[in-house]
């Protein structure tokens, strides 16, 4: 019986070192600025966009890009950019470690704050609907206030933090909002496809929407879809020392010189 016994704890005591020999081992790694300047390298997620990151021949240029790289310089390291659209698989390589930094023009929501932290904004905007401006004999087609997209259906890129707004504004006007998401495109495309007339009806921030206009003056962006919003960048939630040094980075940086030179060109 005691022999028993004494197997039954031995077996207890043996599982118990086991679980936290795996815990330890599986254990996520601490993320965060030490481990990137041991590499040596900075790792930076962003849209394929001429806002994110756009690669054209020997021509590497981005809104986000460049500000990106001033910060990785500043640090002494080197930039590594991944152009992806893909809201999730952007938020999922963030918290995987594979990303230190998600560089875009995100909407400052509660919605993953388990996971991640913001930056300091970047840009205060509000969202837009994206329609064809019509001529006068067709003026009814548009759309001039937000009840009138009840039951009408948005374009926007697949997994967009927008997708969000959409769908608390679907319960504001109390009717279905239809949003069909479209795979490897970036919310300047959309805009292009609905100058194109491709598709009816997109959504983006509204200096993204100026810009788009100006490019294509077919465009309406007149209807705006809420009020002014934040938007960051995200780092992972572990990442404190490399949000506390972005942070001071954008403080300084947002309005010197160096900004308006870089805002200059995209705006």
């Amino acid at each position: 019986m005691k022999r028993s016994f004494r197997i039954a704890i031995y077996s207890v005591a043996i599982i118990i070192l086991m679980v936290g020999a795996w815990a330890v081992f599986h254990e996520k790694p601490v993320h965060d600025l030490p481990a990137m300047l041991k590499s040596g390298k900075l790792y930076v997620v962003t849209d394929s966009s001429r806002m994110g990151f756009r690669l054209e021949g020997d021509s590497v240029y981005g809104f986000q890009y460049e500000i990106a790289k001033t910060f990785a310089d500043k640090l002494g390291l080197t930039l590594v950019v991944s152009p992806e659209n893909n809201f999730e698989s952007c938020l999922k390589g963030l918290t995987n470690g594979d990303y230190d930094i998600y560089a875009s023009f995100i909407p400052v929501t509660t919605e993953w704050k388990n996971d991640v932290s913001f930056s300091i904004p970047l840009n205060t905007s509000r969202l837009v609907l994206v329609q064809k401006n019509y001529p006068d004999s067709l003026k009814q087609l548009m759309k001039k206030n937000q009840q009138d997209l009840a039951g009408d259906t948005i374009y926007v890129p697949k997994m967009t933090p927008h997708k969000l707004r959409l769908k608390h504004l679907s319960d504001e006007i109390a009717d279905t909002i239809h949003i069909v998401e479209v795979p490897n495109v970036n919310l300047e495309q959309l805009g292009e496809w609905v100058a194109l007339g491709k598709i009816r009806l997109t959504v983006c921030d509204e200096r993204e929407a100026q810009h788009l206009k100006l490019t294509y003056p077919q465009l309406d962006i007149s209807l705006p879809l809420g009020f002014d919003q934040h938007y960051a960048w995200m780092v992972d939630k572990e990442s404190k020392l490399l949000l506390q040094q972005l942070n001071d980075f954008l403080k300084d940086f947002i309005g010197s010189s160096a900004y308006w030179n870089i805002y200059r060109k995209y705006y």
